[in-house]
């Protein structure tokens, strides 16, 4: 369940926990957390991804919780590309 700013949200383990200011969710596990306790990841010039510590580097950004599983598959993350699949008619 999820409401407009100053918003409940429910996490992965069904626990409610109100948080203030603005919510991202995990490019990985698409779960939603505040947005300080997120790390923000951008692509540099080079197509390089960094980290973004300020959260204020222009572009679009790539949010990951502090999950270990999470960190493990971002490294294999790679920004721009798009499974194959699906039908298409």
């Amino acid at each position: 369940m999820r409401r407009l700013r100053g918003a409940v949200v429910v996490d992965g383990q069904n626990t409610a926990e109100t948080v203030q200011g603005p919510v991202r969710m995990c490019i990985i596990c698409r779960r939603r957390f505040a947005k300080a306790q997120l790390t923000r990841h951008v692509l540099t010039a080079q197509g390089i991804l960094t980290i973004d510590a300020e959260k204020t580097r222009p572009g679009r950004g790539w949010y990951l919780c502090s999950d270990a599983v999470c960190a493990a598959r971002f490294a294999k993350f790679r920004p721009g590309t798009r499974r194959k699949g699906g039908k298409h008619v």
